[in-house]
């Protein structure tokens, strides 16, 4: 099935949720299951569960939800998840942090509520977050007058768009410093090229981040 073949709800008038086939294994694809949820798997290019045509999840652990703000993975999906959906949401499994401060984890989902407009929403399990996601999908399907068609386009960003996102896929870079960043050296390339010290000439950059960008920038790619 296609993207553009998906409508919601299913023809007998059951909620649908499309999960990313990367997700069919999990705990929360059975408690749908065990719902009522009519389960359509397929590979998605941005979240893990599609509720309706303007409404995405990415489901992340505790444990992923740390990893991705310490390695820079957490605001690029952001940004990938508000071009693609209109109403994407962040369900996170689980409240423990051990290795990152609090503050960090504060900041990261005030960062995600206020700069992407994505809402970050807490389960204490997978059970929490799939019976989450049927309501999510009875709130969107079964309140509407008949089946809503999916129309999926990815959007085309302009020039000066898309050189946001490149500086915004840099260790640690949200997109407040990405602006900074261009405002600053004028083009992608020049920041590409700077040094830490002149990296450190911009709002948001300190010495650490400023290695972080030079390291990935200048270091040898190695094929594992």
């Amino acid at each position: 099935m296609k993207m553009d073949e998906l409508v919601f709800p299913a023809e007998d008038g059951k909620a649908v949720v499309v999960c990313d086939d990367r997700e069919m294994r999990g705990k929360a694809v059975l408690r749908l299951f065990e719902l009522g949820c009519v389960l359509k798997p397929m590979r998605l290019q941005s979240g893990d569960f599609l509720c309706s045509p303007r409404v995405c999840v990415e489901r992340k652990s505790a444990g992923d939800f740390e990893s991705s703000i310490v390695d820079g993975r957490l605001f690029a999906q952001a940004g990938e998840l508000s071009k693609q959906y209109a109403s994407p949401l962040l369900a996170i499994v689980g409240t423990d942090f051990p290795r990152i401060h609090a503050n960090a984890v504060r900041g990261a989902v005030l960062s995600l509520c206020t700069d992407f407009r994505i809402p970050v929403l807490f389960v204490e399990d997978e059970a929490g977050l799939a019976e989450l996601l049927y309501a999510l999908a009875q709130r969107e399907q079964l309140r509407s007058k008949g089946p809503q068609q999916l129309r999926f386009q990815k959007p085309s960003l302009s020039l000066e768009q898309s050189m946001q996102f490149i500086i915004e896929s840099l260790p640690g870079i949200g997109p407040k410093t990405a602006l900074e960043l261009l405002k600053h050296f004028g083009t992608v390339e020049n920041v590409f090229t700077a040094e830490a010290e002149e990296l450190q000439g911009v709002d948001g950059i300190g010495p650490f981040k400023a290695e972080e960008i030079r390291l990935l920038l200048s270091k040898r790619f190695q094929k594992a």
